[in-house]
């Protein structure tokens, strides 16, 4: 049996973030506010929050290789800004339960890259934790219900595009972690984000909101729901592998699901709470793997 890593709850604590944020972006989009504007919100009070920091405390973080810039830059445009774009069109039009779901199936590309790609080995836990993830999340998320299970092909493509970025996210997160500081890999890659969505905004003559409160609302978002939480996932990837810790942050409907019940009074069925024990299961399943490779310590940094 592998001991406990802090990697685990790194991406916890980083489910928990997300699945905050989400609820958040939730209620947003009830009130009319586009997945455009959200997401590039968001992005750029992360990068507005790291700047300041580092500024104010490690300046030197900010100095990176030349030659590290174009990786960064992808990073930052495909992993970041890419899959928290692609994600928020998808629940613009299917169901936030189904996108999810949709966008989890990344995490069979995340596990078949790792082996046949990176060759490394993939043991009977590793798939098994991932089909019992799977099939929680569909149980955690009510994607059973069958209001949901309406086709919305537009939708669902695009759930399939975001379960794309969803991977090389993880998996270039995991690359960069090994040679760059966190802090470093984020502040390119938000910085990069927040430029594409100023090209983006000049290219559309998009409107950003002019209520102050949305602005406030959104910084709270982009320290908690979108630093702090890439944060915590980018140190994690430093100990565990990409498959390990995509299985641990289907946790993050699990938590959705409770802060929707514990603050918005939101019921939760039967069946998403065999869901959400199968889920867990499956986390259990893959901490305990034995085949899983120990990596090197995490650094905070």
């Amino acid at each position: 049996m592998s001991r406990w890593r802090p990697g685990y709850l790194l991406v916890l604590i980083s489910a928990f973030c997300f699945a905050a944020g989400g609820n958040v972006v939730k209620a947003l989009f009830k009130l009319g506010y586009s997945p455009a504007t959200l997401s590039q919100l968001r992005v750029w009070w992360a990068f507005g929050w790291l700047l300041v920091a580092l500024l104010l405390f490690s300046p030197s973080l900010l100095r990176v290789r030349s030659s590290e810039l174009p990786t960064l830059a992808v990073f930052g445009g495909i992993g970041l800004a890419g899959v928290q774009f692609s994600y928020y069109l998808t629940i613009a039009r299917i169901n936030i339960a189904i996108a999810l779901l949709v966008q989890y199936l990344g995490l069979v590309g995340i596990v078949a890259w790792e082996r046949f790609h990176r060759s490394q080995p993939v043991g009977r836990e590793i798939w098994g934790a991932l089909m019992l993830v799977l099939v929680g999340a569909f149980f955690a998320v009510g994607a059973y219900r069958p209001s949901l299970l309406r086709v919305n092909l537009p939708g669902v493509g695009l759930g399939l595009v975001s379960a794309g970025f969803f991977a090389f996210y993880m998996l270039r997160a995991s690359t960069l972690a090994r040679r760059l500081n966190t802090w470093t890999i984020l502040i390119y890659g938000f910085g990069t984000g927040g430029v594409l969505w100023a090209g983006y905004d000049l290219a559309t003559r998009t409107a950003l909101p002019t209520d102050w409160r949305i602005w406030a609302v959104m910084a709270l978002v982009g320290l908690v729901g979108t630093l702090v939480g890439h944060a915590l996932f980018v140190i994690a990837v430093r100990t565990i592998r990409p498959s390990a810790a995509g299985i641990v942050a289907t946790a993050e409907p699990i938590f959705a699901g409770l802060i929707a019940f514990a603050v918005l009074g939101d019921r939760l069925e039967p069946l998403q709470l065999v869901g959400a024990a199968i889920v867990i299961s499956g986390i259990v399943t893959v901490q305990l793997s034995a085949r899983e490779p120990v990596m090197a310590e995490a650094v905070l940094q």
